[in-house]
């Protein structure tokens, strides 16, 4: 079973480890506001209160075996900072901070940090694509001239089967999953979603079905009618 260690539970932080909590992974939350050490404590393998900055404080508690420490301390970047040396100097090799801006990013980088998440800009990113391209609803690259994309099905394939339809061999992508929405009642108000790996050729797409396409770039916008370069990261 995979450990994480999420340092910091403002609301990123539980909202992180209200996601985590429904998955197969053992969570240590880690907190100075017993309050919010508190407010956590159900849902989680092991919740602490104590200063992240103190090295022999998180040695104590195991810090040094998790598979990922996850830092999401918000106000004080100093102690963020501290957090990250002491995770790094505790041979945690996979370290995630959030930072509020490019230069905290470079900061957090240099002292550890093995992955570093600039929240406000990836939902300004997320808007800024919605916007855009409405019927793209995620986009992740892959290597370099790949990507794999979350795309609402167009008009002209409802109705058709993944066989007929022959995105591979007309577009060169492949479809690899489809995210189906559900309705809980008959106003279609409050949608739900099922998701169908590899789905079978005989499958006849319907309005509002969201395909996982993987391919190449070009193949992609071909396929879309997005130039998805203009919404790359």
């Amino acid at each position: 079973m995979r450990k994480i260690l999420v340092i910091g539970l403002g609301k990123f932080g539980k909202e992180l480890i209200g996601t985590l909590s429904k998955t197969n992974i053992e969570i240590i939350a880690v907190d100075h506001d017993i309050n919010l050490v508190n407010e956590v404590k159900d849902i989680v393998s092991y919740s602490v209160e104590l200063d992240s900055t103190d090295i022999n404080s998180l040695r104590e508690i195991g810090a040094g075996n998790v598979d990922v420490a996850i830092v999401t301390i918000g106000e004080n970047f100093e102690s963020c900072i501290l957090t990250v040396a002491a995770l790094k100097e505790m041979g945690v090799k996979e370290i995630i901070v959030r930072a509020k801006n490019d230069t905290e990013a470079r900061i957090l980088s240099i002292v550890g940090a093995t992955k570093v998440i600039e929240v406000e800009k990836e939902v300004a990113r997320r808007l800024a694509r919605s916007l855009f391209a409405p019927s793209i609803k995620d986009y992740i690259v892959l290597a370099e001239g790949y990507s794999i994309i979350q795309w609402e099905i167009s008009e002209k394939f409802i109705g058709k089967s993944l066989a007929n339809c022959k995105f591979r061999a007309d577009y060169g992508v492949n479809v690899v999953g489809i995210r189906k929405s559900t309705y809980q009642n008959k106003s279609f108000e409050k949608p739900d979603f099922k998701f169908e790996l590899v789905p079978d050729a005989s499958y006849v797409f319907e309005k509002g079905d969201i395909l996982l396409i993987a391919g190449k770039e070009e193949n992609l916008t071909k396929l879309t009618g997005i130039n998805l370069t203009k919404i790359k990261d």
